[in-house]
């Protein structure tokens, strides 16, 4: 049997795959992985062809099979016709795994086609923000944890929606309950187990500019400053964050989609869609005088007509 799972998410498809693992009855120990990378293809086929050591059946892992898709690699020679050869006569005793982490694979190849006809073919896509929700609850649930709506949103959101990065700190926080009478998920062990990132917090404060919060945004720059953070360094960074605002109200206004606008800027989907609320809030010229000013601020910073950490409070302050 084959199975070619696509996914760009290391975490979902590291799921499917021990999935797969369990519907054979086959132990995580009895896979061979090869990456196409560094080993050719022929090695990996070679392998699946051949009879189990110590077991009936094996599993042959082929990970990251860049020949699948368009871009380019300079990697090993392989003998794509081999592998051609072999998804129309699989081996009877062993099976055959091929993970591509990629977001779709080159479907006018020939090996391509063949697979999607002849393998089972598993396309991991990325969950939308209703899935996710109900994932992360039933996660939790399985460790008899309870969270809020509040506190689920909060924690995509600090996670910024990427999945691998959500899944490890889900993992972290599963753990912790393992060994805690507590069964129930709060804001509070949230940021103690999830702390934001530096980048996390200017989002957050751009947040709050852009809301016109000047409380919220006046906390969270004082947090900032007693961590120490280069106030020039936040000024730069909260420029970049106006620059995006700025790029996919530009973009959107022209007709394309949030996904498409990801892949324009190569910026994660769930950021584009925050920057894209954020970016409602403002006209265009609003957004270009909020550029403006941000760069006269970085003039006068970097050629010492006013000092950095009162530039942004007076920023803040507005």
């Amino acid at each position: 049997m084959i199975y070619t799972v696509v996914s760009p998410h290391a975490s979902l498809a590291r799921n499917k795959i021990t999935e797969i693992l369990k519907q054979l009855a086959i132990a995580p120990e009895n896979m061979n992985a090869y990456d196409m990378q560094e080993v050719k293809v022929q090695e990996a086929l070679f392998d699946v062809s051949s009879a189990g050591f110590l077991t009936d059946k094996k599993v042959v892992l082929i990970k990251n099979p860049y020949f699948l898709t368009g871009t380019p690699f300079k990697g090993p020679e392989h003998d794509i016709e081999k592998l051609f050869i072999y998804i129309g006569n699989p081996s009877p005793e062993n099976h055959l795994i091929i993970y591509a982490p990629y977001e779709k694979l080159d479907e006018r190849k020939k090996v391509v086609k063949e697979l999607k006809k002849n393998s089972s073919y598993i396309k991991v896509d990325s969950p939308n923000e209703f899935n996710l929700t109900e994932y992360i609850k039933n996660e939790l649930a399985t460790q008899g944890v309870t969270a809020s709506p509040i506190v689920i949103n909060e924690f995509i959101q600090r996670t910024k929606g990427d999945v691998d990065r959500l899944m490890i700190e889900l993992n972290k926080i599963k753990a912790f309950f393992s060994d805690n009478l507590t069964r129930e998920l709060t804001v509070a062990t949230l940021a103690d187990l999830v702390p934001v990132t530096l980048e996390d917090n200017v989002f957050l404060l751009t947040e709050a500019l852009t809301s016109k919060d000047q409380r919220r945004a006046y906390q969270i720059f004082s947090d900032l400053m007693l961590q120490k953070e280069e106030p020039i360094k936040l000024i730069v960074m909260i420029a970049n964050q106006f620059r995006l605002l700025k790029q996919v109200q530009t973009l959107a206004t022209n007709g394309l989609s949030e996904k498409d606008i990801a892949s324009r800027l190569a910026v994660h989907p769930f950021r584009i869609k925050l920057a894209r609320q954020q970016a409602g809030k403002f006209t265009p010229t609003e957004l270009d005088n909020r550029l403006k000013q941000l760069a006269s601020i970085d003039i006068q910073v970097k050629t010492g007509l006013i000092d950095a950490e009162l530039a942004l409070e007076l920023l803040i302050l507005g």
